[in-house]
């Protein structure tokens, strides 16, 4: 008799290619426009015209982790493949709590796990690449932030 064995975690995309697929973002954070630096006195310059505000840019960033974090967990065929991300996600949104208010409040309705295997594998490389995008631009921000640049 033989064992079923463990997806391994190079299966958990395997029969479609993850890099040709698009990024799922979130549909309703802020996260970007309300995390753009001030951009300089220059005239030329295309950012928002209100200044960067740090408690509405953090509170945009936790929304995100919540979410991923909610997300991730929700995810029922291979929860020790997505490990490492949730530990992280968590790791994050902890320290990022420890030093503000939680971010309140309930995500909207978006239903992205189907049931099927396939179809929910696929749901997922699109929003861990997402993630990943969101990623980039939560780094930035927390750096424009630790820089104090904000400030001046």
């Amino acid at each position: 008799m033989q064992k079923q064995r463990k997806m391994e975690h190079g299966d958990l995309f395997s029969s479609f290619n993850c890099t040709d697929l698009e990024a799922q973002m979130i549909p309703h954070t802020l996260t970007v426009s309300v995390c753009q630096p001030n951009a300089s006195d220059d005239k030329a310059s295309c950012s928002r015209s209100s200044s960067f505000s740090e408690a509405e840019c953090l509170t945009n960033i936790r929304a995100d982790l919540r979410y991923y974090d909610a997300m991730l967990d929700s995810y029922r065929p291979s929860k020790t493949d997505l490990s490492p991300v949730k530990t992280d996600t968590k790791a994050l949104l902890d320290c990022l709590n420890e030093k503000c208010e939680s971010a309140d409040g309930e995500f909207p309705k978006w239903d992205v796990w189907s049931g099927s295997s396939f179809d929910d594998r696929l749901s997922l490389c699109k929003i861990l690449k997402g993630f990943h995008i969101r990623a980039i631009t939560m780094n930035r921000a927390l750096g424009y932030i630790g820089s104090g640049e904000h400030r001046k």
